[in-house]
């Protein structure tokens, strides 16, 4: 069974934090359409566990999005989120079509053009416990199995996993998720010392796969939402960090949530916003998921913007300012739509 909490839409208090018009850093909205096959194919995915999972075109904060992880070898027994993910022997092996996730529409806590919440809201001063409870391997000990209590299986190396997590971090110390609206994001620059984030930079790395981001640019007209994509219509593959949240009232309840790593906008994307999500490139996968990498410098080391021609932006209707709206008419760019619309940006 999933971890309970994963997938449940956010609190009105959440949602209502995101309708207060406050000026965002990005990523808050993105699009995540991939199944779950392809996503395993990709990411040489070996244990599949992501349950409940369908297209999105309008991800916003504390919605279950896709999220790829390796688990620590020998860290512990218990299977991914609850022992009934499937062991992935190869791109033939037969699985069932998931059934619609539960609260796919959910409210964001992002409102006005969805931008996600800014730097001072994503880096707290919380002070960081020493006992290790968020981690991969223990919620209260380094031996104990945090992401489920399933039937047990032996590991003799590390096994790349696909989950489904709750968009926003709440650190393992929260008394509650609802901070998880406020940490969408996570600033490449700080994160390895702040303390909500610090901890799942060393031990907690995953990747947030996705088809692109939405942004919104200033002119004259209002705001103009754009989607940013790979030139080559392949899959993104942000940067993010996890973590694992037990709830004090409920004995056994855990949630698995991760956030986004962002960095200064370059060249041409900075047009649109000052900041951009960070890419993990193919060949740096394995590095940059290896729990035993824990340097700060090694592991900020493997991050890098976007190469040259890599993005693509082009203009989209405003309709996916409004996170009920969900479909593939919210990516398709505006002439393609039958509205006037200014040339596509192409970016770098």
């Amino acid at each position: 069974m999933p971890i309970e909490g994963a997938v449940k839409r956010g609190s009105v208090r959440e949602r209502a934090a995101g309708e207060r018009g406050e000026r965002r850093a990005m990523c808050g909205r993105y699009a995540s359409t991939r199944g779950r096959q392809e996503l395993v194919d990709f990411f040489g995915v070996e244990h599949d566990e992501a349950e409940d999972l369908e297209p999105d075109y309008n991800v916003a904060p504390t919605k279950p999005v896709p999220v790829v992880l390796t688990r620590r070898s020998g860290s512990d027994a218990a299977s991914g989120v609850g022992g009934e993910g499937r062991a992935v022997r190869g791109a033939s092996e037969e699985r069932t079509r998931p059934e619609s996730r539960s609260g796919s529409d959910a409210a964001s806590g992002v409102g006005g053009e969805g931008r996600a919440v800014r730097g001072a809201s994503e880096e707290r001063t919380r002070p960081e416990s020493p006992s290790g409870s968020d981690a991969v391997t223990g919620g209260g000990g380094e031996g104990a199995g945090v992401l489920g209590a399933g039937e047990e299986r032996a590991r003799s190396e590390d096994v790349r996993e696909l989950h489904v997590a709750r968009w926003g971090l709440v650190p393992f110390w929260a008394k509650d998720v609802s901070i998880g609206a406020r940490l969408i994001n996570a600033r490449v620059e700080t994160a390895h010392e702040k303390p909500a984030f610090r901890r799942a930079f060393a031990l907690h790395r995953c990747v947030v796969p996705a088809d692109g981001y939405y942004e919104w640019q200033a002119t004259d007209g209002g705001k103009q939402p754009h989607f940013i994509r790979p030139a080559d219509g392949g899959i993104l593959a942000m940067a993010g960090l996890y973590a694992v949240w037990r709830s004090p009232d409920a004995a056994g309840e855990r949630l698995l949530s991760c956030t986004i790593l962002t960095t200064e906008a370059t060249d041409d994307v900075g047009r649109i916003h000052d900041r951009m999500p960070m890419l993990v490139e193919p060949e740096r996968f394995g590095a940059w998921l290896d729990p035993a990498l824990t340097d700060p410098e090694e592991v900020r080391s493997l991050l890098v913007p976007a190469a040259e021609g890599r993005l693509e932006s082009y203009p989209v209707s405003t309709a996916v300012n409004k996170v009920a709206n969900n479909g593939p008419e919210l990516v398709r760019p505006l002439p393609q739509m039958g509205i006037p619309s200014v040339s596509p940006l192409t970016l770098f």
